[in-house]
């Protein structure tokens, strides 16, 4: 006869009742945990705390599956934690990616908006130099600078305070000029296109070869703009606003920017060396009636906007009315002058400054004045 038990099946009435004994153990022990794994160890734990013991295989196999459900849900558990660590990094390292992607965003803004910057500064460069070309083509070539008459040393000025004597034996007093009134023919087109137009600048052999713009009222806006009225940061050459543009003044003084690249008067910082002065002792300045050259006589650095400094104020000597005030600037531009150049201007002579930035000292200028070759 046999005793069937759940699952099982026994031979023997005191096997039977054992067995019974057991599922009874096993149905009180506690089950905590929020896991099949925590529960099997807790149960293990009391277990082993309670001196529990089992009679048959009832009580062997529950033994086997607490230790297969805690080992193989700890296993588990094991694995989730790695999987959700795994998870954790992989969204964290996709935060980051993209908190990377997010920072880069300006920086590619900002190298693309230089790059198109950049583009637009050498389309620019382009068209003003192209332009500029046509200007020169239009103009035709300056007049070649007339060769430099010799002078002898006695009729040269001495750059120091003239005595009563030495101020008799310079020239005359200048009588005023008589300015053509018609202008030359190779600036008739371009002054009907832009009255601005006051002449054209040329240093032969030199970059130099611009028109001169002229504003009665205004020095800035040719510093800015070019011939067609176009914004440009290259601008153009300017006579000063103080000047008379027909050329009947004592000095013209003329402004142009000192670009990096060496167009308008960035070449003008070359004439700081001696040697270069002697390659280049001359330019051609042509007003609108009247085509003149220039020798340098003085080459020296000043600065603006501070009426405190003992520097040389070359811009307060453009409507020279007095022999007195011309000896003055001559004195001071020859005793500040790089180098002597050898040359002297009279009383009568008419001058040419030329001025750009220096940026030796807060808004420095380099200033290079030449008299006129009669």
């Amino acid at each position: 006869m046999s005793y069937p038990f759940d699952k099982y099946e026994f031979d023997d009435i005191t096997e039977y009742i054992a067995a019974k004994r057991d599922k009874a153990k096993i149905d009180a022990l506690e089950k905590k945990g929020k896991s099949k794994a925590q529960i099997a160890k807790n149960m293990k734990e009391q277990i082993a705390r309670e001196g529990i013991s089992f009679e048959t295989v009832v009580g062997e196999d529950f033994l086997k599956q607490l230790d297969k459900d805690s080992f193989t849900r700890e296993e588990e558990s094991e694995l989730e934690i790695n999987e959700r660590r795994l998870k954790r990094r992989e969204a964290k390292r996709k935060r980051e990616k993209r908190a990377r992607n997010l920072l880069l965003i300006p920086f590619y803004m900002i190298l693309v908006l230089a790059v198109g910057i950049g583009i637009l500064w050498i389309v620019k460069e382009e068209q003003s130099r192209k332009s500029m070309e046509e200007l020169r083509e239009r103009a035709a070539a300056p007049v070649t600078p007339t060769a430099v008459p010799t002078v002898s040393a006695s009729e040269l000025y001495v750059a120091k305070e003239p005595t009563p004597a030495e101020d008799s034996n310079t020239r005359p007093e200048p009588t005023e000029e008589e300015i053509p009134t018609q202008i030359l023919p190779r600036f008739k087109e371009l002054y009907e296109e832009n009255n601005d137009l006051a002449g054209w600048l040329t240093i032969e052999g030199t970059v130099i070869d611009y028109p001169v713009m002229y504003k009665e009222d205004d020095n800035d806006y040719y510093l800015s703009h070019n011939f067609n009225k176009e914004n440009d940061v290259n601008g153009m050459l300017v006579l000063d606003k103080r000047c008379a543009r027909d050329g009947s003044g004592r000095n013209m003084l003329i402004h142009g920017h000192h670009m990096r690249n060496g167009s308008m008067f960035g070449s003008l910082q070359k004439y700081e060396d001696e040697a270069y002065f002697k390659e280049h002792p001359l330019i051609s300045f042509s007003t609108l009636y009247q085509e003149r050259s220039y020798e340098i006589f003085a080459v020296f650095k000043s600065s603006v906007y501070d009426e405190e400094t003992d520097d040389i104020k070359f811009y307060d000597f453009i409507d020279i009315q007095t022999r007195e005030d011309f000896n003055s600037y001559i004195r001071s531009a020859i005793n500040g002058s790089l180098y002597d150049t050898g040359v002297r201007p009279y009383w009568g002579d008419k001058l040419l400054s030329l001025s750009t930035c220096e940026y030796s000292k807060e808004n420095g200028r380099l200033v290079v004045v030449g008299r006129e070759v009669k």
